[in-house]
């Protein structure tokens, strides 16, 4: 009796444990090479914060709060570095692979079709990019192949679980629920088992959701711009995500997103004639969530979506890829079909592996903020005022500040660094300057990205006027500076050293080392100096990366030591 029940278990698990290893590595290689993006700093900005005020600090955004919730105790359990925060989307994406694997074949009855759909989004550069971000959209995914697999299993205690879960974590979980209602509607008849356990695990769903909507819906903030309805781009852009893996420049793409769509759609009407209601339930699933995305673009919506980008539409994978492997199974179990078939797949998975080596070719470390705020913490000691202004990028300031230590140096005198932020509007910027620096003779400025806020020119004009900027440093796009009331104040004299926190470099990046006042870095290659720099006083060095530069392995020299890295995609000397 234990041989049988274990033996189906064992050969899902010798289908499944390959697919879940290939998933792994495609996620987990270089997972940590690429600096956060705005989002992801905000996901740990967030989730350091208290858990009442992040709670709070959540109900004014525009994702419920789960998701915040569980890396607020990941990132205490695990840090905060890259690696470390986008660790947890990795572990979840897996999760979500293996629910894929078990939904499928509870919706097909085919261990084929669930083989299928499970290597599909594991290998899918979709699903791969957001199972690498650190924000909730992995999660979402998880919980909503868990609420399509507790349907179609008739489980209703892990229906509510799930659903509430779902709804938890990404707002458009209340799309899916309407997936589940309007296909029961549909198939009333034929679906009159477990009828009113359903219908009180939405109610339950319903009920249970309502008292944090309650809660956070008056403080939700709206969006003030211009909501635009455009339901062609938004099948366009879902067509082009789940086929291809891309949301930008979309008419490149038309050809492949054409074929692999109408192949797609061709084993779904194959499908559709072996069985009708899992088919059905995928075919709800793929087009209905645009058009009610691009719905909620309409303007006289409060809480519209003014602008549709690819992570609206990946809380609906689970859908999109049963049908995958219903399709093909579909076209594989007919004799005449099958060569085509197999040879179709096999293409497409070719294609996906493509895919992920371009892209993770394109993934890699740029050095946007992480010497930036290593310098301003060596510059600094405990008694400084910072203060920094940014056109929004408020959270990465924090994460890379927060940072400092971890994993780039930090002058032990500067602990904790207690940075203001400037605010970045005002009717009347002179008031508001005098407001902010009243009885202050002597701060530093951090510059975020000055160049996209219309009021830094006024805000910058007005500390000129009032006071001496003694000591800068660009930083790219950013930039460091001293200020103080008397001119001849004295210019940081430290003798620390950080180090280029970058190993690979492309043209138009800047290597960074910061030096004390008259050492000499010189940038070398093949034994010669290719580059060299020297100041007068303590410097974040940036050595420009110009496309004539060879590729290969270069090195920043000062005295003793060198720090190596290489440069790559680069071109020829013209002529060479």
């Amino acid at each position: 009796m234990t041989k049988n029940i274990a033996s189906p278990f064992i050969k899902h698990a010798k289908i499944l444990a390959p697919i879940l290893l290939l998933a792994f590595y495609v996620r987990a290689d270089n997972v940590g090479n690429w600096p956060v993006r705005w989002d992801e700093a905000f996901s740990v900005w967030e989730a350091q914060m208290d858990f009442v005020v992040g709670t709070r600090f959540t109900a004014q955004d525009v994702h419920p709060p789960l998701y915040f919730w569980l890396l607020h105790v990941w990132a205490r359990l695990a840090g905060s570095s890259e690696i470390a925060i986008r660790g947890l989307s990795v572990l979840l994406s897996l999760s979500t692979v293996a629910v894929i694997y078990l939904l499928t074949l509870r919706m097909s009855k085919q261990r084929l079709a669930a083989a299928i759909a499970a290597v599909l989004i594991a290998v899918s550069p979709f699903h791969i990019e957001w199972s690498q971000d650190a924000r909730n959209y992995s999660l979402a995914m998880l919980f909503v192949s868990l609420v399509v697999y507790a349907y179609w299993s008739w489980r209703a205690r892990l229906l509510v679980i799930s659903g509430l879960g779902m709804m938890l974590t990404h707002y458009f979980g209340a799309i899916v629920i309407g997936i589940l209602v309007l296909h029961r509607f549909i198939y009333w008849r034929e679906l009159q088992y477990g009828r009113r356990r359903f219908f009180q695990a939405v109610a339950a769903i319903a009920a249970l959701f309502a008292l944090w909507a309650l809660y956070a819906f008056p403080l939700i903030r709206r969006d003030p711009s211009f909501a635009t309805f455009q339901p062609v781009f938004a099948y366009q852009l879902t067509a082009t995500l789940f086929t291809v893996g891309k949301d930008t420049h979309l008419d490149s793409y038309i050809l492949p997103v054409l074929l692999i769509s109408a192949i797609y759609f061709f084993g779904l009407l194959l499908a559709w004639r072996d069985s009708r209601l899992p088919t059905a339930f995928v075919l709800l699933g793929c087009l209905l969530p645009a058009a009610v995305v691009s719905a909620l673009a309409l303007p006289f919506i409060p809480l519209h979506v003014n602008a549709l980008q690819a992570r609206h539409y990946s809380v609906f994978a689970p859908f999109v890829f049963a049908g995958y492997g219903i399709g093909f199974a579909a076209m594989l179990k007919r004799g005449r079909l099958r060569p085509a078939a197999a040879v179709i797949l096999v293409g497409l998975l070719v294609f996906y592996g493509a895919l992920i080596r371009t892209r993770a070719d394109a993934r890699y470390f740029r050095d946007d903020y992480r010497s930036m705020m290593a310098a301003i913490a060596a510059l600094t000691d405990q008694n400084d005022l910072v203060f920094f202004t940014s056109v929004g990028r408020k959270p990465v300031v924090y994460y890379h500040l927060g940072r400092v230590g971890y994993d780039v140096p930090r002058n032990s005198r500067a602990e904790p660094i207690n940075v203001i932020g400037i605010p970045r509007k005002s009717d009347d910027v002179a008031a508001m300057m005098r407001r902010v620096f009243a009885g202050i003779p002597r701060f530093w400025l951090i510059e975020i990205e000055a160049h996209h806020d219309e009021q830094h020119d006024a805000r910058t004009n007005w500390l000129n006027a009032n006071y001496h900027r003694i000591y800068h440093i660009d930083v790219g796009w950013n930039a460091i500076s001293l200020f103080s009331s008397d001119e001849n104040d004295g210019i940081p004299n430290i003798d620390t050293l950080i180090p280029p926190v970058i190993s690979e470099a492309r043209p138009g990046d800047q290597v960074r080392i910061g030096v004390p006042a008259g050492v000499r870095v010189d940038l070398v290659h093949s034994g010669q100096v290719v580059d060299s720099m020297i100041a007068d006083s303590w410097m974040l060095h940036q050595f420009d990366v110009y496309a004539y530069y060879f590729n290969g392995r270069y090195e920043l020299r000062v005295a003793d030591e060198s720090y190596p890295f290489v440069i790559t995609h680069s071109r020829e000397f013209p002529g060479g």
